[in-house]
């Protein structure tokens, strides 16, 4: 299984860390095409889901109650895995292209689909893995559903497992006082927002007993695909327990609910233990993370990836990879700092202490990366590379292009407020939209940024009103990092590394 493990690695580095909505069948999953009435009215969905014994296929029923829909859509492609699709005791959908189209639903008002998993693995790219004993496969590869998703949406779904066999999926479980199925409730609903029909997600099937812990007054469950690795259970829940605690340094505590995590071990390279990371949030936050199967297990609490994808739910959905990558790279090594975690550069100096290594370390880190993306002079701008950023490669201008942003940003809030204001309190206040199904533009959230900013400052708390969004455009539009940010000394990060008082 090594093999076909370094494959899915390889696939995987290839794209960028950040989270997409999912590719479907659909024109538009947040257009028009029915008209606006479909979209405003109420729907219930109930899904049973069932897998046979070989993992090999999956029966899935939809029962539907509101406006009927036109047709159903998953990802595209999808349809060639489909081995039958019927109304529940009638005749078979009829297929225009990626839909299946739906004239009437029947007395039951139930569809019923039969789907070929291990087709869905083969062709699910970066989407699906296998190994002897479980599969990761993207819930937009078998969730079929209306090609409309209402703006009103009561959708829950239960699955029917082989003993031994067990799901792993970021969708919150339904109390049993509302569940379906009886008037006392009927354990193992679970809730689908909106975002699942909308974003992707990482979901896994298995005979594996998953993790299931408290982290940062957050609930994880993580599911580890191979059991072909180093790393003990008990290190991977101390790993991932670090990485929420990480970001629960900024937060106060991990500002999530519940997570969901799938481990994929892999043959690795180099000297990182983990090689690879995506964050996702359709249906809730879940995130796969490509480990080295022969990583220690003392190595992984306070490596980088995990608290970088951890970091991703923080933050609303930005369109600007400069933003959305560039903030969450800037806070990944100053986080791990103020964890005390980070690990990187050898041993102590003589006579260093503990809270000393740890900002040498997280200056390293950051004045490092700031250097190594500065880039020549001449060439594009953040705004343009960040626009590009995939056709042209340009991920380390843009991270850490982002990232000198970011930092510029809060060391000019923090010599305003005489560090009593900082970007710290613009993350936390941003970290409310964190959950929403809507995009934002980089533009809109600095204009928020700019309006509390200027309450600060009417409230005396700031010496000099300080624009977030001059910053923003003197960073945008420079084509190489500012000389002042590239010859921060280590003093200067230390109100960075300090925890925060409150």
């Amino acid at each position: 299984m090594r093999s076909s493990l370094r494959l899915v690695s390889l696939a995987l580095l290839s794209s960028a860390c950040a989270p997409t909505p999912q590719a479907t069948a659909a024109a538009d999953m947040d257009g028009a095409e029915a008209g606006g009435a479909e979209r405003q009215a109420s729907s219930r969905w109930r899904y049973t889901i069932a897998l046979d014994e070989s993992l090999s296929h999956m029966a899935l029923g939809l029962c539907i109650e509101g406006p009927p829909p036109r047709a159903l859509v998953a990802a595209s492609g999808s349809a060639a895995q489909l081995e039958s699709a019927r109304v529940r005791g009638g005749p078979a959908l009829a297929r225009s292209g990626e839909r299946l189209l739906i004239q009437d639903l029947g007395a039951q008002g139930c569809v019923d689909l039969e789907i070929d998993l291990e087709a869905a693995v083969d062709a699910g790219g970066r989407q699906a893995q296998r190994s002897e004993q479980a599969l990761m496969l993207s819930p937009s590869q078998w969730l079929w559903h209306p090609a409309q998703v209402p703006d009103v949406l009561d959708a829950q779904a239960r699955f029917e497992l082989p003993e031994g066999v067990h799901a792993t999926l970021p969708w919150p479980r339904v109390p049993e006082s509302e569940a379906p199925g009886s008037e006392v409730g009927s354990p193992g609903w679970l809730r689908l927002e909106r975002s699942a029909f909308v974003w992707g997600a990482w979901a896994a099937f298995g005979r594996y007993e998953p993790l299931r812990f408290e982290a940062a007054q957050a609930h994880f469950e993580v599911a580890v695909l191979d059991e072909d690795h180093r790393a003990s259970r008990a290190d991977i829940e101390r790993w991932i327990t670090v990485a929420a605690e990480s970001v629960a340094t900024l937060y106060g505590r991990f500002p999530r609910d519940e997570v969901s995590v799938v481990v994929v071990p892999a043959s690795g390279w180099g000297k990182d233990p983990v090689l690879f990371g995506m964050a996702r949030r359709g249906g809730g936050a879940s995130a796969l993370l490509l480990l080295d199967r022969d990583a220690a297990g003392e190595a992984l609490p306070g490596e980088w990836v995990a608290v970088h994808e951890h970091l991703h739910f923080t933050m609303p959905l930005v369109d600007e990879p400069w933003m959305a990558e560039g903030f969450v790279t800037y806070y990944t090594p100053l986080l791990r700092a103020r964890r005390g975690v980070l690990g990187y550069g050898g041993a102590p100096g003589r006579g260093e202490d503990p809270e000393a290594r740890q900002l040498r370390l997280a200056h390293d880190i950051l004045v490092g990366g700031f250097r190594k993306a500065s880039g020549r002079r001449g060439g594009r701008n953040l705004g343009e590379a960040s626009e590009n950023m995939r056709r042209s490669a340009a991920y380390r201008r843009v991270y850490w292009g982002g990232a000198a942003l970011a930092c510029d940003l809060d060391l000019r809030l923090r010599r305003a407020a005489h560090g009593e204001r900082s970007l710290d309190d613009l993350m936390i206040s941003m970290n409310a939209s964190s959950t929403t199904t809507k995009r934002w533009s980089a533009a809109a959230l600095f204009e928020g940024f700019d309006q509390e900013i200027a309450r600060w400052f009417e409230a005396g708390e700031l010496d000099e009103l300080i624009s977030a969004t001059a910053v923003m455009n003197e960073h945008l539009e420079a084509e190489s990092i500012p000389e002042h940010i590239l010859a921060l000394e280590l003093e200067d990060l230390r109100p960075l590394v300090d925890l925060p008082s409150r």
